[in-house]
């Protein structure tokens, strides 16, 4: 897990990695979103990442691993994830729009309250995840591996969940009618809370 450093602005936020300051209070969020991007894309595995509230646009990261790292409220505009591994990577509150992560390998790794658009996810391994609260639409996880994962809470509209091994997802309180569970297995997921007994 990354080391937290907060900001010497006093604000409470960490700041952002190579930098005592948070996104909010450098000199210019654009520098250090491309600052960020280089340290991304000239490594091959990168580690306790600390890099939220920047905003990243057509950058490829395909081929990265991210370990332990965190992108909390960081908006990807038409970013590339292909064949990208990521174990406890935070994406809470991000914007993803039109980003590619297929045949990628994401697990224990959280999106909640993140907003998804037109992004694909197809022929990934996605288990473990936290979707809880996310604002998912127009987006492809078909052919892909969702074991144990949620989107509790979860507004969900034009989502291909085709092909998809749903058995544990948790569904609950997640209006479904806009996901097609073409050849997936719907019936070992979770729609309604579990009663404790």
């Amino acid at each position: 897990m990354f080391t937290t450093i907060l900001c010497a602005a006093g604000c409470g936020q960490p700041a952002t990695t190579g930098s005592a300051l948070c996104a909010d209070h450098c000199a210019d969020k654009a520098v250090e979103s491309a600052r960020i991007a280089c340290l991304i894309t000239r490594a091959h595995e990168i580690r306790n990442l600390s890099a939220g509230r920047l905003v990243f646009e057509n950058i490829d990261f395909s081929g990265r691993s991210f370990f332990g790292s965190s992108f909390f409220r960081s908006s990807f505009h038409n970013c590339v994830f292909n064949r990208c591994l990521f174990r406890t990577v935070f994406f809470d509150f991000a914007v993803l729009d039109n980003c590619d992560f297929r045949e990628s390998d994401i697990e224990f790794s959280s999106f909640g309250g993140a907003k998804v658009r037109s992004c694909l996810f197809t022929g990934s391994q996605l288990t473990h995840l936290n979707f809880t609260g996310a604002n998912i639409a127009d987006c492809d996880f078909s052919e892909s591996n969702l074991y144990n994962s949620r989107f509790i809470s979860a507004e969900m509209r034009k989502v291909l969940m085709v092909d998809c091994d749903v058995k544990k997802v948790f569904f609950v309180n997640t209006d479904t009618s806009e996901v097609n569970f073409k050849t997936s297995n719907p019936r070992e997921a979770v729609f309604e809370p579990e009663e404790v007994i």
